[in-house]
């Protein structure tokens, strides 16, 4: 198949990883058009280890941090592919990645994008758990309490990306409300269910395990979308995922402030379990 997708990594002081992030991508067995590193500020020497793969990647450089979700979108912008995949710098990608994902897209044209299983690690090479029940084309009733996609199995078509406007750096959860504003516009994403992305859970540096960014970043995204939920599922749709907000935050505190999250959790009625 002829080379159409472009890969897009946010990079921030993540010379621990990069290599391994990087070499997954050179390896496909299906190559990519290009690859884009975005160094979003980091340190001088964080920066000085990126020159190593200035022959293989396009490097774009943030003046200072912008956060993830400008470095992405800055990296949508500079692709040319037909396609962006997006790999965060601490993760990794089986080599049959994008030849299955590209090759999905292809035979379904109607699609936007898709997305595959993860094995989650914190150890290199152990997967402590494997993500790999999804529905089979994700739509906006299956998204009501939580995201589907993780953003290292997201393959989309770069048309669609730029005209959403990417990533909203407002909201901490930058991830769930991009898809949430994508499927409430009907578009469609399929399912691969092979463990094909290596996601590191959190304690390496991972942003989605702590209790503040499960919180505050759910109620952002619960403000926004507060609307396409009720027109979804109605006033449960809206109860869901408050309690589901406690109930994620609960598990990754300790202290006065889990047991709060848990009374919540528990208080708040619900109907999806």
């Amino acid at each position: 198949m002829e080379a159409k997708t472009s890969v897009v990594i946010p990079y921030f002081n993540n010379q621990q990883f990069i290599s391994q992030a990087v070499n997954s991508v050179m390896a496909q067995t299906q190559p990519a058009l290009e690859l884009i590193i975005v160094n979003d500020g980091s340190t001088k020497e964080a920066r000085e280890y990126l020159e190593q793969f200035s022959s293989v990647a396009t490097i774009v450089d943030h003046p200072s941090n912008l956060g993830i979700a400008e470095a992405r979108n800055n990296g949508g912008k500079t692709a040319k592919g037909e396609f962006i995949a997006f790999l965060d710098a601490d993760d990794y990608w089986d080599k049959h990645k994008l030849a299955l994902q590209q090759e999905i897209m292809e035979s379904e044209p109607e699609l936007s994008g898709c997305h595959c299983a993860t094995n989650i690690f914190s150890q290199e090479g152990e997967a402590s758990e494997t993500c790999d029940t999804k529905p089979l084309y994700l739509s906006m009733s299956d998204s009501l309490i939580d995201s589907h996609i993780v953003p290292s199995s997201w393959l989309v078509k770069r048309k669609d990306f730029i005209e959403a406007k990417g990533f909203d750096s407002k909201v901490i959860a930058e991830d769930y409300d991009l898809f949430l504003t994508l499927l409430a516009k009907g578009h469609r994403y399929k399912f691969i269910a092979k463990p094909l992305v290596w996601f590191r859970r959190a304690n390496q540096g991972n942003e989605s395990g702590r209790w503040q960014y499960i919180f505050y970043g759910r109620l952002k995204v619960f403000k926004k979308h507060w609307r396409d939920l009720y027109k979804e599922g109605g006033a449960w749709a809206l109860s869901n995922n408050l309690q589901r907000t406690f109930e994620l935050a609960a598990w990754r505190t300790s202290g006065s402030r889990y047991y709060i999250f848990r009374l919540f959790a528990t208080i708040i009625p619900n109907n999806y379990k």
